[in-house]
């Protein structure tokens, strides 16, 4: 097994966030207002078609992703490969030897996951709140809607952490699902096409495709979590913004997901099903992928 430093992993990382953050940030945005409580007022005209402005600003929000992306990808690969070497070396001493595979790269995830959630969450709060502002057509230019959400939470940063523990929630098992599925699928696609340790390109492949149909499956199960989640994230803002923001953090997950279920029924916490689904098969293929990749390059352009 090749061996990696940590300087090749956190720059492997860093370029899969951007690359996959980058791709994916307007699909995110159009999932965040199918989510959110004013899809059927704002996003949505009378006769049931599409309004203009579910498509519009698709990159509002782009900058927290940007940074917080980067920082936890790094940390969360970092804990991953360090969790995993650790496993393996245990295994190689003598211990540990009848825990599966499946378990080990489950565990390693959740550490990394962890680690990852507590970076990304405040960028997420003022992500899915920028990407809900709405400005009238003839207004005058003024700051973006990324710095007015971090004015606006500058009084009130304890708002950031508004619907970690949704978070943690969808994210932990998702996480850990997707990655011992991604494990799985890859092992699998390379013993079926009997690939060779030295053909690159097959076994990037093998990633791609396993690390795809590994986020598909897995964030199917998750989005009615992401749906309060989201709602969770546009309350505070939305009282942040009225100077109140303790009467948002007071509404608890299952309140949340009771309104929706009384509202909108079932479907109201599965909107957005089929959209999250496809940019979790985009994203994790072009995440897990180009990390992989640039790994490997990185580690052949120092040796060679």
């Amino acid at each position: 097994m090749s061996t990696f430093n940590g300087l090749e992993i956190t720059a492997a990382s860093i370029f899969a966030a951007l690359a996959s953050e980058g791709a994916i940030h307007p699909m995110d945005t159009v999932i965040t207002r199918m989510q959110s409580p004013m899809y059927s007022s704002v996003y949505k005209h009378l006769n049931g078609t599409l309004s203009r402005t579910l498509f519009s600003g698709l990159y509002q929000g782009f900058g927290p992703t940007f940074i917080a992306g980067t920082i936890s990808s790094a940390a969360f690969f970092t804990a991953y490969e360090a969790s995993k070497t650790a496993f393996d070396n245990a295994q190689s001493a003598g211990y540990m030897l009848g825990v599966p595979r499946p378990l080990i790269h489950a565990t390693s995830s959740a550490v990394a996951e962890l680690l990852a959630c507590a970076i990304q969450n405040p960028a997420e709060v003022l992500k899915q709140n920028a990407q809900v502002v709405q400005r009238p057509l003839n207004a005058k230019k003024g700051p973006s809607p990324t710095m007015e959400m971090v004015r606006q939470f500058r009084k009130y940063p304890s708002g950031l952490w508004a619907g970690y523990g949704a978070l943690v929630a969808s994210q932990l098992p998702s996480m850990c699902l997707t990655f011992c599925l991604y494990e799985m699928f890859k092992e699998d696609l390379l013993e079926r096409w009997k690939t060779e340790k030295n053909d690159i390109r097959q076994q990037l492949e093998a990633t791609v495709l396993g690390a795809g149909a590994a986020g598909g499956c897995a964030s199917w199960f998750f989005v009615p979590i992401h749906v309060v989640k989201t709602r969770m994230r546009l309350a505070v803002g939305e009282q942040t913004g009225k100077g109140n923001p303790g009467l948002a953090s007071r509404v608890g997950a299952f309140a949340i997901a009771r309104d929706v279920l009384r509202k909108e029924g079932v479907a109201g916490l599965f909107r957005g099903s089929a959209l999250t689904c496809v940019a979790a098969i985009l994203g994790s293929g072009l995440y897990i992928g180009c990390y992989e990749g640039a790994k490997i390059y990185l580690c052949n352009y120092q040796t060679s």
